[in-house]
C-alpha cells in the first residue's frame, strides 16, 4: 500500500509532539536545574546548651538559666527572684561576706549589673553550696562551704575578692581564675546565705 507523502509528514510531526511531551528538557530544561519540592526545614537537634563547647557554662550567669523545656525565663522575672551580690571580703573562718548589692539590668543585649556604693554583710552557712569558675573554660565546680579547699569554694571567692585581679591578674596565686567576683545567692529565713554561684553580667 502507498502512502502519501502529506499524510506521512502528517504522522511525522504528530510522533514528534509525543516525544517532546515526554522528555522533562523540553518542560523547562534539565529536571534536576529545578530542585526538588520544598519540604519543612528540619527541627534543631540538641539542646540549646549544645551549641557552647562542653565543660563551659551552658549559659553566661547572669542571664536566666535553661529550663527543662529548653527556653529560657525573662530575664526581668528571673532576677526579681534571684538575688545577686558583689562580693569584696571575706572571713573565711566566721563566714563573713562584705558585698555590695547589685541590681539586674535586663536589655536587648543581655544582662548588665549596676552594684551599688552601700555594703552589706552577710554570713555563709557551713552547709552552703558554693559555685565557682574554677578555670578560664569557665568549667563549674561545686563543694560545700565547709568543705571547701584553697583552690575552690570560700577561698576562691576570698582569693578572687581580695586580689586586685581586675587591673592586675598577675597578683593572683598561679592556677587561679577568678572572673567579677560576683555571685547569685539564695538565703533562708535568717538571712544566712545558703548557696553562692558564681555569675557575670553580658
Amino acid at each position: 500500500m502507498h502512502i502519501r507523502p502529506a499524510l506521512t509528514a502528517a504522522l511525522l510531526a504528530v510522533v514528534a509532539l509525543g516525544t517532546a511531551a515526554c522528555d522533562p528538557e523540553s518542560a523547562g530544561g534539565d529536571a534536576s536545574a529545578q530542585g526538588p519540592a520544598a519540604s519543612a526545614p528540619a527541627a534543631p537537634t540538641g539542646s540549646p546548651s549544645a551549641a557552647r563547647p562542653s565543660g563551659k557554662a551552658s549559659a553566661p550567669a547572669g542571664t536566666a538559666s535553661a529550663t527543662a523545656e529548653g527556653k529560657r525565663p525573662d530575664c526581668k522575672t528571673y532576677f526579681a527572684s534571684h538575688k545577686v551580690i558583689h562580693v569584696t571580703a571575706l572571713d573565711q573562718a566566721s563566714g563573713k561576706i562584705t558585698a555590695n548589692n547589685v541590681a539586674a539590668n535586663c536589655t536587648d543585649n543581655g544582662v548588665f549589673f549596676n552594684t551599688a556604693n552601700t555594703t552589706t554583710s552577710y554570713t555563709v552557712s557551713p552547709e552552703a553550696s558554693v559555685t565557682v569558675y574554677h578555670n578560664q573554660d569557665m568549667e563549674l565546680k561545686t563543694v560545700t562551704a565547709k568543705s571547701g579547699t584553697a583552690a575552690d569554694g570560700l577561698a576562691h571567692v576570698k582569693t578572687c575578692a581580695e586580689t586586685p585581679h581586675l587591673t592586675d591578674f598577675d597578683k593572683l596565686p598561679a592556677g587561679y581564675f577568678c572572673n567579677q567576683d560576683m555571685y547569685e545567692i539564695t538565703v533562708n529565713a535568717q538571712g544566712v546565705i545558703t548557696s553562692l554561684k558564681e555569675t557575670y553580667s553580658s
